[in-house]
């Protein structure tokens, strides 16, 4: 036998017999391994987990969702999820031990504030690509969702920044939780030098995540990515925080916050992951009766994953454009989220070259009533969603035309240039207080 063929009969031999004979295995990481079954019935499904409860195992939740039907059970530290969908009557099931299971039932959540959603603006001076999404609590702690690339070298202080203004001067800045989508540099990079250097005072109560292991046959001779993963993969085993483990069909709760887990890599198996950003973890944030779709990178196969099993289940009001507007999401996929607030990730160059060429984008855009680019600034949605309460911070950030071409050969007119220069100034940006200077000519030498 091989490895995962070992690990996956040792598991589950601690378990009923599955409904159907299983078509396959996937090792999940930390432990954790999944069977794949198919022409599965729903009373295949519920008979299941009727055989988990008569061998002693508690069920921790139960969920059905446009006929998707999902449990997490649990027995001593032995951990199982079920998950079926009928869209193609298969059902996945996972076991592990040891894992740690997010909250399963609403939080309480101290304070009186309002809830804000931010989409943060990377600092765009050397490069156009990262993603960081804060929300502030009423209990001012922050849930944030991934960081920044490294050549976005200032990000972990500015978003360290970024709490430590709205937090009170006697309290500690607290994140209740750091969810991350994909293990890809723009989006873990900062997180890392985040924990590393600006901790100090900071409590950080735990990691959201499932990511893909770091030698799933994607990366096609790429050595930075899976070794950026893998140091990911370190860094959050050393670190004195829980790390929780996210599986399709699990509702979790964090403070006032509401998730449900949308698409994992697990529902792209048995098929293969050709693009990484197709293994990024997707959530619905519910807050007060309002909704926030994060699908991450989230690209084709993906998509149609989540077309297929949610349907119109998918509506909600603001949605993040999956892979800063790059090959992501779909336009039927668009459609059925029918958001009214979009917000890209990405700098207004790369807004402004890519939409013209992505019928996704359009739609998006089409069916919204508003839509923001991050590299304008940081957009802030107060929760519960109103549009007219949705605003943006001043512009902190501006390409350095000179330094880009010398490290991406990306060239652009002077009059391209020009026209940047004045959307900064526009959107309230102020070139003395860039932290790396810049100008249309690229950068200001010390006075």
């Amino acid at each position: 036998m091989n490895n995962i063929t070992d690990k996956s009969e040792k598991l589950f031999s601690l378990l009923p017999p599955l409904p159907v004979s299983f078509e396959g295995s996937f090792d999940c990481r930390e432990g954790c391994i999944m069977r794949y079954l198919k022409n599965v019935t729903e009373n295949d499904f519920n008979s299941f987990l009727s055989a988990l409860a008569n061998e002693g195992f508690e069920a921790l939740q139960k969920r059905d969702q446009n006929g998707n039907m999902f449990a997490a059970y649990k027995k001593g530290c032995l951990r199982v999820n079920a998950f079926f969908t009928p869209c193609d009557s298969s059902m996945r099931v996972t076991a592990a031990e040891n894992e740690l299971t997010p909250r399963l039932t609403p939080d309480e959540c101290e304070g009186t504030d309002g809830t804000v959603f931010y989409a943060f603006e990377n600092d765009q001076t050397l490069i156009d690509c990262g993603m960081c999404l804060l929300v502030q609590c009423p209990d001012h702690s922050f849930f944030i969702v991934d960081s920044g690339h490294y050549f976005q070298p200032n990000d972990n202080d500015r978003i360290y920044k970024f709490m430590r203004e709205r937090t009170p001067e006697d309290k500690k800045v607290t994140v209740c939780g750091w969810f991350i989508t994909h293990a890809h540099t723009d989006h873990v990079s900062k997180l890392m030098d985040f924990l590393r250097y600006n901790t100090r005072d900071v409590i950080i109560e735990g990691f959201y995540q499932n990511l893909l292991p770091s030698d799933y046959a994607v990366w096609n001779g790429n050595h930075e990515e899976p070794e950026t993963a893998e140091k990911l993969f370190k860094t959050l085993e050393a670190y004195p925080a829980p790390v929780y483990k996210l599986h399709t069909g699990m509702r979790f709760y964090v403070r006032n916050l509401t998730f449900d887990v949308m698409s994992t890599f697990e529902d792209i198996f048995p098929e293969h992951i050709d693009d990484y950003n197709d293994s990024s973890c997707a959530v619905m944030m519910s807050v007060d009766g309002s909704r926030v779709f994060i699908p991450g990178d989230a690209s084709l196969k993906a998509s149609k994953k989540l077309e297929s099993r949610w349907g119109n289940t998918l509506k909600c009001d603001v949605v993040q454009i999956s892979h800063h507007g790059h090959t992501g999401l779909s336009s039927d996929c668009y459609r059925l989220i029918g958001a009214d607030t979009a917000i890209f990730p990405v700098t207004r160059i790369i807004f402004e070259n890519e939409l013209p060429k992505k019928a996704a984008n359009r739609t998006a855009i089409d069916i919204a009533s508003q839509h923001f680019i991050t590299g304008d600034g940081t957009v802030c949605v107060p929760l519960p969603y109103k549009k007219e309460s949705v605003t943006k911070l001043p512009d902190e950030t501006m390409e350095d035309f000179a330094k880009i071409e010398r490290l991406w050969k990306y060239k652009y007119s002077e009059e391209y240039k020009t026209y940047i220069y004045s959307k900064f100034l526009e959107n309230g940006g102020s070139p003395e207080k860039l932290l790396l200077p810049t100008s249309p000519e690229g950068w200001i030498e010390p006075k």
